[in-house]
């Protein structure tokens, strides 16, 4: 009836990566921002894959409505034996969104590697909204993971990329929206002749309420409390522990490190248990045989990754690559100096010695300089601190989660 307000959109949220209770990045992040966009008012329906071993098939967490579907299993690095479990996901998940047509508005998938194969299709058929969220550059350039080709060993596995690659770029040029959570992303759509227009700059989002400066006292107490060294400058590293998160190199250049700054401590907040490249033991034991044990400190996986923040003086991330790198953005909003490489969303938003520390990725040396640069600059760290916290206002919770909303609803009027 004329003068009735509007019904919000019904939102199918789609993610490649495992649900929480599963711990992974991307899978956190697509629990926040559905989440979000559904404490909003949006109503949403996660869909995601069964996990291995499987949790409940349907639930509710918060505001959402949460479904796994089978088959479960880990697919990433496995090689042919991901086929036909990748196959059946996508037959089960086209037949679930064309069953299910009545009750959804818009489709968003997290990650385009192959949920868009299904959803854009379907959507196009329906007459439904799709938008296209992607991680990480690298699913632009990789449609197929070298992990998992070097698993393949040939044969026809030289012929998958290209045809992956082509069904994945006719996918996102017939998304309504695609989703670039930073301006490496944004570049490289355009270089896949994906219109301007159909283009959105949404980057991730972090709770500023959470990770803040805290003062000197708090951080003393933060300290006793974590059991951590006083009287040291402590370089934290939060994360997986993994080799594309550049751990091995990092301990490795560690004595060296340690030899001009004596007075650090690393502190590794994580762990690498379930990544498909784990070297949490290669990293443990390197520590062991050269006697670093009072100047590496393993917590193993937190909950509070906050409070180490907090505490820490100096934060450090070696990645080789990321899509978008949230824990150097949740460093710099808890106004920690950040020593880090030159991936994901760090290039655009760290400007060198004003607000943080950049180098090279996979490059021991730089990685020695930049610490070394960022210690030198001991008695601007609380300037630094500050100007890193004012650069990360644009990925406060409220603001991401207000601009999904509002692309909801304009894909959705009449």
């Amino acid at each position: 009836m004329a003068g009735e307000p509007a019904r919000e959109p019904r939102i199918y949220w789609l993610t490649e990566e495992f649900f929480p209770p599963e711990i992974g990045g991307t899978g956190v992040m697509a629990a926040c921002l559905s989440q979000g966009i559904a404490g909003l008012g949006l109503p949403t329906v996660v869909i995601t894959r069964q996990t291995d071993p499987p949790h409940a098939v349907r639930e509710r967490i918060g505001p959402l409505t949460v479904r796994r579907i089978s088959p479960a299993g880990r697919m990433k690095g496995a090689g042919w034996k991901a086929f036909p479990v990748m196959l059946l996901y996508l037959a089960r998940l086209f037949l679930l969104l064309l069953w299910e047509g009545r009750r959804y508005d818009i489709v968003v998938t997290s990650g385009m590697k192959i949920i868009p194969l299904a959803a854009v299709p379907v959507c196009r058929l329906l007459g439904k909204r799709c938008i296209v969220r992607l991680e990480s550059p690298f699913e632009l350039a990789e449609p197929i993971s070298a992990e998992a080709l070097g698993a393949m060993q040939g044969g026809a596995g030289g012929l998958l990329p290209g045809i992956l690659r082509r069904l994945q770029r006719a996918a996102l040029r017939r998304a309504d929206r695609v989703i670039a959570i930073s301006r490496d992303i944004e570049a490289r759509l355009l270089e896949c002749d994906l219109p301007h227009e159909r283009i959105v700059r949404i980057p991730n989002a972090i709770d500023l309420s959470r990770f803040h400066p805290v003062a000197e006292a708090q951080r003393h107490a933060l300290r006793q409390r974590l059991s951590l060294p006083a009287g040291r400058d402590l370089v934290l590293y939060a994360g997986r522990l993994s080799r594309a998160k550049g751990i091995a190199m990092l301990i490795e250049a560690w004595p060296q490190i340690l030899g001009q700054h004596p007075d650090l401590v690393l502190v590794m907040v994580g762990s690498g248990q379930g990544s498909w490249d784990d070297c949490e033991a290669q990293v443990t034991r390197f520590v062991r045989e050269h006697g670093l044990s009072d100047r590496v400190i393993f917590t193993g996986q937190s909950e509070q990754v906050w409070q180490y923040m907090q505490a820490a003086d100096v934060f450090v991330s070696p990645s080789e690559y990321e899509g978008f790198g949230l824990t150097v953005v949740e460093a710099m909003a808890s106004g920690l100096p950040t020593v880090v490489t030159s991936v994901g969303i760090a290039p655009e938003l760290i400007e060198q010695g004003v607000n943080g520390f950049l180098f090279e990725p996979k490059n021991p040396r730089a990685a020695m300089e930049a610490v070394g640069a960022c210690l030198a600059a001991r008695d601007r760290w609380r300037a630094i601190g500050t100007a890193a916290r004012e650069s990360t206002q644009p990925f406060d919770l409220k603001r991401v989660f207000a601009a999904y909303v509002q692309l909801c609803r304009d894909l959705a009027a009449p």
